[in-house]
């Protein structure tokens, strides 16, 4: 094993030592240079409009610059220039603006554009057939469905769900976490930035360390899954409905250890817990599957599925979940409202989601994510070898490694400069034509459209060691 390859591994102290993070703040140094720089360009006056509209929050407004157009795997900005959008916001599985999402909306529309929640409709029936079948394990052909308009608010359906059935209210989640930004979805998740000055927040929120990544200092080398037990312990109590959590950590592209979903799938069964997976970023083909759970043979209970259902353009989620649960537990589903959402069935987000799934499976871009993923990541570590080296690390740049599971990769950086050279390496990018992510402080976070070119594939690697070598000589 090179020197290079032994520093991928990350131990669980590091990860606790590296605050976790959604993504990049909007008020640090880099930020404040970039929008300096911005003075005089053709975005300026909508930036400024923007900002004196909009409420001002960490991760978004005051924004870092306007676009005018998306389409493929580009977005382009107001001066023109075209950026290879490798962030997306993970909704981008099958590019911007595909042109069949397209067309499917609009036949659609035209046809019904709204059907109120006590009349069903042939795309909405049709799109959750669809689900069922192509949900993952004992879930396929053996579920139901509830759709929403946002990945939020379907994790707070998932776990109202597991609170109806189980008639418990508590919940395991990791510390770090992140299931979206509602009030009911922040307080499942684990990052104040969310929460921050909200006052109490509902009880029952139970938190811990997320999986280890290898060597495990908790199984003396080779993880074995030992680091499950953190979740057995608290399952032991006998009054948790649900385990929330992504399969993997789509943030920092985390892989858990191959043997932690089966010990926390059984512990769950027998506990009777429900295990909800969170599957907004990961799924639809992102990881190399169609779900990421299929990486470890583990079906969850309830599976959550958003972002990219809607093709990237209309905002649909969901839940899928067993069969059996519509009859089961202390409060009779039939009794009780669990989703009374105005665009509960909208034809509009039913039809770009048929034709984001036909798009996904004719095309196997699973498959595709896989394999690109596969050699972008390895020829990621080959190019960023020369830059961990002794005169790097004297430099404060160390590259720890390269993680990927598909076409979702990660660069982790370390050193005491980490967190810095990431902020300011995003906006060398950003400057040099490619959108990326900062996730947990300190990794570059690349999310691109499963139907990406190998050559647009090859410039974004130009694009991060240029970068990285302008940001640590600065």
């Amino acid at each position: 094993m090179s020197r290079f390859d032994q520093q991928q591994n990350t131990t669980p102290e590091t990860l606790l030592a590296v605050k976790v993070v959604e993504g990049d703040a909007n008020n640090g140094v880099a930020r404040t240079a970039w929008a300096a720089g911005m003075e005089g360009s053709v975005a300026r006056t909508l930036l400024d409009r923007d900002a004196r509209a909009f409420f001002h929050q960490s991760l978004s407004t005051p924004c870092l610059d306007a676009i005018i157009k998306a389409a493929g795997p580009f977005i382009i900005n107001a001066a023109g220039r075209r950026i290879l959008d490798f962030h997306g916001n993970s909704v981008h599985q099958v590019g911007h603006g595909h042109p069949e999402v397209i067309e499917a909306i609009e036949r659609t529309v035209r046809a019904l554009p709204f059907s109120p929640r006590r009349f069903t409709n042939e795309p909405a029936v049709r799109l959750a057939e669809r689900l069922i079948e192509l949900a993952p394990g004992e879930l396929a052909g053996n579920a139901r469905v509830l759709l929403v308009p946002s990945g939020a608010v379907a994790v707070g359906l998932a776990v109202r769900l597991a609170r109806a059935v189980t008639g418990r209210h508590k919940t395991i989640s990791f510390a770090g976490s992140f299931h979206g930004a509602t009030l009911e979805a922040a307080w499942i998740g684990g990052q104040d930035l969310f929460t921050r000055g909200m006052g109490p927040l509902p009880p029952g929120a139970l938190h811990v360390e997320p999986p280890c990544s290898q060597p495990c200092n908790l199984c003396d080398g080779l993880c074995t899954g030992r680091c499950a037990d953190r979740v057995e312990a608290l399952l032991a109590a006998g009054d948790v409905a649900a385990v929330v959590a992504e399969p993997v950590r789509a943030t920092t592209v985390h892989v858990p250890p191959p043997a932690y979903w089966s010990r926390v799938r059984e512990a769950c069964t027998r506990h009777g817990t429900l295990l909800i997976f969170d599957e907004i970023p990961t799924g639809l083909g992102r990881s190399g599957r169609m779900w990421a759970c299929e990486h470890f043979g583990v079906t969850p209970d309830i599976l959550v599925i958003g972002k990219g259902l809607g093709g990237g353009i209309v905002p649909i989620a969901g839940i899928v979940g067993r069969a059996e649960l519509n009859d089961a537990g202390v409060i009779r589903l039939a009794n009780l409202s669990l989703g009374h959402f105005t665009h509960e069935k909208s034809p509009a987000g039913a039809a770009a989601a048929l034709a984001t799934l036909e798009i996904l499976t004719r095309d196997a871009l699973p498959a595709r994510a896989a394999m690109l993923g596969s050699s972008w990541a390895q020829d990621l570590r080959e190019a960023l070898f020369d830059l961990a080296d002794a005169a790097s690390v004297a430099s404060g740049l160390m590259v720890r490694g390269v993680r990927n599971l598909g076409l979702m990769v990660a660069v982790e950086l370390g050193g005491p400069r980490a967190r810095d050279i990431a902020d300011r390496c995003l906006y060398e990018m950003l400057a040099r034509g490619l959108s990326c992510k900062v996730g947990g402080g300190v990794n570059l976070v690349f999310f691109p459209p499963l139907n990406i070119e190998r050559t647009q594939l090859e410039r974004a690697t130009s694009i991060i060691i240029e970068s990285l070598m302008m940001t640590q000589r600065a």
